[in-house]
């Protein structure tokens, strides 16, 4: 297990992190992760041991950021909709800012690289947030479905996938925008606050204008 609690250990984190937006989590050994950080390897066994659990810690820094921002915008005084916009609006940020990171960490879930049970109860939080706030609204009767598993999918998905493409091209070192009909990669960033309200329209009766 990681042992946290000195600047050291801050250092080398913090260059994993650096090292991650621009090579995914796989992307990078822990030689270079050393010589980025000025440490020698030793430091970085007593400390983490293993690159798995500096993966660990790398996604749990970065998702506790995110979750801090839904912890201070989400409130029971707020409607279920207002909440969810707020839950969303964090969510897609998150993805924004670590795309690279969240693509690569895809990357080893697909192909069976990362199986660990505890780290994906680790990254749910804003699931679990998401599910109240859908079932405050399905008490009210203010959702299209009673599925929130449906919900979740219509809410959440337009904000992963197209993130996770841009990802996974930004490691491939492939940085044009993509054009292909009337679709363009250009317009991922600059439509989020139009793809929330379009999502949001999805599920709640009354229209978000």
């Amino acid at each position: 297990m990681a042992r946290i609690g000195s600047d050291t250990d801050k250092k080398i984190l913090k260059a994993a992190i650096e090292l991650a937006h621009k090579k995914g989590l796989s992307g990078f050994s822990v030689r270079e992760l050393c010589a980025k950080a000025k440490v020698n390897s030793g430091m970085f066994n007593y400390y983490f041991k293993k690159k798995e659990y500096l993966n660990e810690c790398v996604l749990k820094t970065i998702y506790g950021e995110m979750i801090k921002q839904i912890e201070l915008n989400v409130s029971p005084s707020k409607t279920p909709k207002e909440n969810i916009i707020q839950i969303l609006s964090a969510l897609s940020s998150f993805i924004k800012n670590n795309r690279t990171i969240i693509s690569a960490f895809a990357g080893d879930v697909l192909s069976l690289k990362t199986t660990d049970k505890k780290i994906f109860g680790n990254f749910t939080a804003h699931l679990k947030v998401l599910s109240e706030e859908l079932s405050r609204a399905k008490k009210q009767k203010m959702l299209v479905t009673d599925s929130i598993t449906s919900a979740i999918l219509v809410l959440v998905a337009p904000f992963i996938i197209p993130q996770i493409i841009l990802g996974t091209l930004g490691r491939m070192n492939i940085n044009k925008p993509i054009q292909l009909y009337n679709f363009n990669s250009n317009e991922f960033d600059t439509t989020i606050n139009e793809r929330i309200k379009i999502a949001v329209n999805a599920v709640f009766k009354e229209r978000t204008k």
